[in-house]
């Protein structure tokens, strides 16, 4: 793998990290709002990880992103969405497609990406990608 890719898993783990760090303290805060946001960024940047440790490069279009998550896993498809629905819920003020934004639903969703995220650690750990 060149290091410009392992550079790059890198840069959006830690982004994934970052931002999940960023969720818990919003919702410890009662901000679930903000804490949604957050973990959809924390959800999506460790699919990045795994997209570019799986397959090399970048992907742009969000429908192309879904396409090869759902070819990894798709529970993962599912987490992304659930996890986007909840942002866009967040952010933008409309309705829920899939999932209800309250104080239940971000804590289900922090168990969730927390899981995501420890998942991709340890595949990137295995490839010796992180230590």
């Amino acid at each position: 793998m060149k290091d410009e890719l392992k550079d790059e898993i890198i840069q959006d783990f830690d982004r994934a990290r970052n931002a999940f760090a960023s969720a818990m303290r919003n919702f410890e805060e009662d901000d679930l709002f903000t804490a949604s946001n957050r973990l959809f960024v924390a959800c999506e940047n460790a699919v990045y990880a795994c997209m570019k440790l799986k397959f090399g490069g970048t992907t742009i279009s969000r429908k192309r992103i879904i396409m090869k998550i759902e070819s990894i896993s798709p529970s993962m498809m599912e987490l992304y969405e659930r996890s986007y629905d909840l942002r866009v819920q967040a952010d933008y003020g409309r309705k829920s497609r899939i999932v209800e934004l309250n104080k239940e639903r971000v804590s289900e969703m922090i168990y969730k990406v927390q899981k995501l995220i420890l998942d991709i650690e340890k595949e990137l750990k295995n490839s010796g990608i992180i230590t």
